[in-house]
């Protein structure tokens, strides 16, 4: 999978131009799209690509997201501290599948072959989230060549991260490549490179990557307006189909400063310390230690967990209700699926050694070949 622009691209600014039906700029793209391709903008619009022509990228509007209600958490309420839900270790993980992304004004290229810039930007970030007491693997691992094996070879360190360090979600640290001015932005009186998700649509846990990437950014949008400025939905899996909590960041672009690019990665850094723990921008260890998370925020939200148990239970049911109450003929078929998939040489039992690392008695790992199944069942009963 090598979907971003070639270096000569970059160096010609040969970026990728998302046009609305009006012809006007909706964002600019260091990554080759396809049709069926969607963008949530800043002001969560979404839209979805109908043609491309060379480098202009034809987008129809598709509707404005109510990110509140298609998030995890559904329920507006204030985020449970995880320590009181038992659910969370405090691990979050770092890692970088593109090794030698730079940034030109600072690193003097956009990509040196090696430890390039983005190293810096992912380990400001993960001493953002030390400073508050959450434990940090950032993993160094060199993925290179930048070409088709690179996220092969980052699934390995994926893996490796699963099992040894068990970690509550990943964050695949890259930048961009587009114009200076797509992704400048001050925040607080401070230069910031902003952040941008990217969701593969092309791996089981595509839809919950999405709503954990609608997370994200509504919280950020009230944290600090203007630090995500949007959410790619795009071709491709990287690595997420190994986490349902695995998101690609892309900080600023090869055109932005590294140190501008440090400062958004800091301030999401915030973003992730409350959304998975509650824990308030500012908060120091010495704040968590003096306010216990026993006492820490109101325990009214909804986990991720539970949010998760709901999607998966409500999938499951309306398609196990479906065949039985309108299809009776399929039972058999379902009989077969089940087997399929739950039975002893099933795919989902090869695999779930794997995922375990992850999810506490196997729940997420679970909940993700679920998906997988309830999509199986909606097709069968299309045929």
């Amino acid at each position: 999978m090598l979907n971003e622009i070639d270096e000569w691209e970059r160096q010609a600014e040969n970026y990728y131009v998302l046009q609305d039906e009006d012809d006007s700029i909706i964002t600019y793209a260091g990554r080759r799209l396809v049709k069926g391709d969607q963008y949530l903008d800043k002001n969560n619009f979404l839209y979805e690509v109908v043609d491309l022509d060379d480098y202009i990228v034809h987008c129809k509007f598709i509707r404005e997201v109510n990110l509140k209600e298609e998030g995890l958490r559904y329920e507006e309420a204030t985020i449970v501290p995880a320590a009181q839900q038992g659910n969370f270790r405090e691990v979050i993980a770092i890692y970088h599948t593109h090794n030698a992304e730079s940034y030109v004004p600072t690193d003097g290229s956009d990509s040196i072959y090696g430890q390039g810039g983005i190293h810096q930007v992912g380990s400001a970030m993960a001493n953002a989230l030390r400073e508050k007491g959450i434990e940090v693997v950032h993993a160094q691992d060199l993925h290179l060549p930048h070409d088709r094996g690179a996220y092969r070879r980052s699934r390995v360190t994926v893996l490796r991260l699963l099992e040894e360090n068990k970690p509550d979600a990943f964050f695949d640290v890259h930048r961009d490549a587009a114009p200076k001015e797509a992704y400048e932005a001050e925040i607080d009186n401070t230069d910031v490179a902003q952040v941008q998700f990217v969701v593969g649509r092309q791996n089981p846990n595509a839809s919950v990557n999405r709503r954990l990437a609608y997370d994200l950014k509504n919280y950020s949008d009230e944290m600090y307006p203007g630090l995500v400025k949007g959410v790619f939905l795009t071709w491709g899996d990287f690595n997420q189909d190994l986490s349902p909590l695995n998101l690609l960041l892309e900080v600023g672009a090869h055109t932005n400063s590294r140190e501008s690019a440090e400062n958004g990665a800091a301030l999401f850094a915030d973003v992730v310390a409350f959304y998975f723990y509650g824990i308030a921008p500012g908060a120091t260890i010495a704040d968590r230690n003096a306010n216990p998370p026993s006492l820490r925020g109101e325990a009214r939200g909804v986990s991720i967990y539970e949010a998760l148990a709901g999607i998966i239970g409500g999938l499951i049911l309306g398609g196990i209700g479906f065949y039985f109450l309108n299809e009776p003929a399929r039972v058999k078929e379902l009989e077969k699926n089940l087997y399929f998939y739950l039975g002893k040489n099933s795919p989902l039992r090869k695999n779930v050694s794997n995922n375990l690392f992850l999810w506490k008695e196997g729940l997420q790992d679970i909940g993700s070949k679920i998906l997988i199944f309830a999509r199986r069942i909606k097709e069968g009963v299309r045929r």
